[in-house]
C-alpha cells in the first residue's frame, strides 16, 4: 500500500506540474489542461492518503502490536541485565580477552537486535517514548563498546569503572519499557 501510496502521489505530484504550466489560450480564462490538473491533484491526494493509511486506523492494532513489542523489549532487557549481573559477579577476577569475550557475547546477543530493528521500535513504540528507550539503549551499548576496548587494550581498571553506568543505562531502558508496559494497559 506504501509503494503504490508513493508511486500515486509522485506520478499526481509530476503530472500536476506539466499541466499547470500550459497556458490559457487567447481569449479564455482557464487553460483547457485544468481537468487534467485537477485529476493529478486528486491522484495526488489519493496517493498521500495510501501511503499514510495505517495512521489513520483506529489504534487498536497499534496497541496491539506495542504490547507485545514491549514485552518482547523487557524480555530481551531482563536477559541481558542477568547477563550483565554474571560478568559484575567475575568482572574484577577476570582479564582482557575473558571480559572482550563476554562483551561480543552481549552486544551480539542483546544490543544488536535493538539496532537492527530501531526503525521497528520507533514506530510500533510511538516516536517519543520510542526514542527514549533506543537512547538508553544506545548508551548502554557505547559503554559496553567502551568496556570493550578498554580490555582489549588491557587497560583492566577502565573496564571495571565503566561496568557500573552501563548496567545504569541497561536498567534504565529497561525501567522505560516497563512504564510503557504499564502505561499500555491502563
Amino acid at each position: 500500500m506504501q509503494i503504490t501510496g508513493r508511486f500515486l502521489f509522485i506520478v499526481g505530484i509530476i503530472v500536476a506540474l506539466i499541466s499547470a504550466a500550459k497556458l490559457p489560450v487567447t481569449g479564455t480564462d482557464w487553460s483547457n489542461m485544468l481537468p487534467l490538473y485537477v485529476g493529478a491533484v486528486i491522484v495526488s491526494l489519493l496517493g498521500l492518503l495510501l501511503l499514510h493509511w495505517h495512521r489513520l486506523l483506529p489504534g487498536k492494532n497499534r496497541h496491539t502490536c506495542s504490547k507485545h513489542t514491549i514485552s518482547e523489549t523487557i524480555e530481551l532487557l531482563q536477559r541481558l541485565l542477568t547477563e550483565m549481573r554474571c560478568l559484575g559477579e567475575y568482572i574484577n577476577s577476570s582479564d582482557g580477552v575473558q571480559i572482550t569475550t563476554r562483551v561480543n557475547t552481549l552486544l551480539d546477543k542483546y544490543l544488536l537486535p535493538f539496532v537492527a530493528n530501531q526503525q521497528k521500535y520507533l514506530l510500533e513504540l510511538d516516536q517519543y517514548k520510542g526514542l527514549n528507550v533506543l537512547v538508553a539503549i544506545a548508551q548502554s551499548e557505547r559503554l559496553l563498546n567502551r568496556m570493550w576496548s578498554a580490555a582489549s587494550d588491557g587497560n583492566i581498571n577502565e573496564a571495571i569503572k565503566t561496568y557500573p553506568k552501563a548496567l545504569t543505562a541497561i536498567k534504565k531502558a529497561h525501567n522505560l519499557c516497563q512504564e510503557m508496559l504499564i502505561n499500555n494497559l491502563r
